[in-house]
Order: C-alpha cells, then sequence, then structure tokens
C-alpha cells in the first residue's frame, strides 16, 4: 500500500488496513444488495458518461474512485461478493473505467491519479478467484444459494475490454515515467504503481479463454482467443521486452529483484500448455498454438 496526499492505491486487499467498523457483518445478508446497489450506482454515474461519442470526466471522478474502492473492499467479508456482482451490472469496468484511462493515460497524461486509480481498481476486479477456496469458506446454510459462474464470467469480459484499443498502451505508458528514473530517485510510490500495472497483466493472463466451440454466437467465440489477443497486445506495446528485462536485471536493478517471482508467474500464464520449442518457431505456428 502506499499514500499520497488523499490517495491509497493497493495491490491486494489483504494487505489494506481493515476499516475501524465492519458495515458488512453489521448489515443482514438479504438486505445487503438491496442497500449498495443505490449508493454505488450513484458514484458510478458520478464518474462521467458519454456526451456525443465522447467521456466526459465528472468534476469529481478522482473522488469518485477512491469511493469505488473502499466499497469493494466490503467485499473482504462477504462470502456473496455483493459489490463484485453490483459493479458487474452496472458495467462500470467497460462503460467508466476504460474510458477513463484512454482519457487520462491514453492520451499522454502519464502519472494523472485518475489513470492509476483506475488500474488499481481494475486489478482488484480481476484478482483470480480462488473457487477451492472459496467454496470451502461458504456457511452450508447462509450461502447455500451463492454461484460463482456469473464472476468467472465476469472476468472474461473484463479481459475482453481490456484488450481495446489503446489499453494496454495506456497501462504501459503508466509504468514508464517511474522506471525511467535513476532507482536512487525513485520512491516506494513509483514502485507500487509498476507493481500495480504488473498484477494486473498477471491478473489478465490467469483468466482462461473459453474452449473453442463453432455452436456458440459470436460474442462467445470472441472468448475463446482473448489469450492470443494479450500475447499479440503485450508484444505490439514492448510489454513482453519490459517482462524480459525485469527477469534478466542485468543492470541488477534493486527494484526488479522484488518482481522475480510475479514475472516469471505472468510469462508461465501466457504460455501455459505451449511447448518450449514452439515458442522459437514462426509467430504464426506460436499463435495457432496459444489458440
Amino acid at each position: 500500500m502506499f499514500e499520497d496526499d488523499d490517495e491509497v492505491v493497493v495491490i491486494n486487499s489483504d494487505d489494506d488496513e481493515q476499516p475501524e467498523e465492519n458495515e458488512s457483518e453489521q448489515e443482514p445478508a438479504e438486505n445487503r444488495y438491496s442497500i449498495l446497489q443505490p449508493v454505488i450506482t450513484r458514484v458510478v454515474d458520478a464518474l462521467g458518461g458519454y456526451e456525443k461519442g465522447v467521456y466526459r470526466l465528472g468534476d469529481e471522478a478522482n473522488a469518485c474512485l477512491r469511493d469505488l474502492k473502499k466499497l469493494w473492499r466490503k467485499d473482504d467479508d462477504d462470502d456473496e461478493r455483493t459489490v463484485a456482482r453490483i459493479f458487474w451490472k452496472t458495467r462500470v469496468f467497460a462503460n467508466d473505467l476504460v474510458p477513463i484511462l484512454l482519457e487520462t493515460a491514453g492520451k499522454g497524461m502519464l502519472e494523472d491519479k485518475r489513470a492509476i486509480s483506475c488500474a488499481d481498481l481494475m486489478t482488484a476486479m480481476t484478482w483470480p478467484i480462488d473457487m477451492a477456496e472459496e467454496l470451502k469458506e461458504l456457511d452450508e446454510d447462509l450461502d447455500k444459494g451463492t454461484d460463482y459462474t456469473q464472476l468467472l464470467q465476469s472476468h472474461l469480459h473484463y479481459k475482453s475490454a481490456l484488450l481495446k484499443p489503446g489499453v494496454m498502451q495506456a497501462l504501459f505508458g503508466i509504468i514508464v515515467p517511474p522506471l525511467a528514473k535513476p532507482p536512487k530517485e525513485r520512491t516506494e510510490r513509483d514502485g507500487q504503481v509498476i507493481n500495480v500495472v504488473l498484477h494486473l497483466i498477471r491478473n489478465m493472463a490467469f483468466i482462461r479463454d473459453l474452449p473453442t466451440n463453432i455452436n456458440v454466437s459470436a460474442d462467445l467465440q470472441e472468448f475463446s482467443g482473448l489469450q492470443n489477443r494479450l500475447v499479440k497486445a503485450l508484444s505490439d506495446t514492448n510489454t513482453i521486452d519490459l517482462l524480459l528485462t525485469i527477469a534478466s536485471n542485468a543492470d541488477n536493478d534493486p527494484l526488479f529483484t522484488t518482481w522475480n517471482t510475479l514475472v516469471l508467474e505472468i510469462l508461465y500464464l501466457l504460455f501455459r500448455g505451449v511447448q518450449p520449442s514452439a515458442l522459437v518457431e514462426d509467430p504464426v505456428k506460436v499463435r495457432s498454438a496459444l489458440h
């Protein structure tokens, strides 16, 4: 976690400080959705919206992004993942977070707090769901109707939204300023900004494609080739070159050393199921192997 005046960015909510009182435990489970839904909807509406085909950020967009992250933390002790379900219903990821990222980092304002807050919230929303652990924690009586299918499907849509033109380039742009600084000039915050983006890439790579099926709709067919598109997007934006640079750490940069395990995990997830020999073959053959 790092703090910057009015901003707090975290990678994993498990490492974050807990609120002084846990409101989610105080609210009856059956009422939680009806209580949180209008609150979240108002915050999402205040983020901004489209005017004549152009996304216009609200005056309090940065504060709204912070509020959404605070609301997200209410799921820490909620087996139903109520906030995640409401976020999915509002389509805030594709309709607001992606456009805000493109309007900020995507247009050169690389250290814009709103861009970093978007990346942080995207990372939280795509955090891998450990199904075995989730099912283990369910209460047999209170959570007997819990279904994680919708949450898993939402991750496929989030991954697809992140693969829209310009998004990966914007994310790459966010980590350029901290990386461009000499090691002695970097702050803890610089390292955390890079960490956020690297974890987001890891989360995207973790999300598995749907099996190829010619009998499903065109929309669902798109979800069977996302990993292929992710590898291409990372290659086109020089992100894979960055990952390899971090992995090699030829300059013995102490900051790079902290990401060794994360980078290895990203590379493993990107190319899982692909024979090592295939990675040195013709790129067209490699893409076919990934599909």
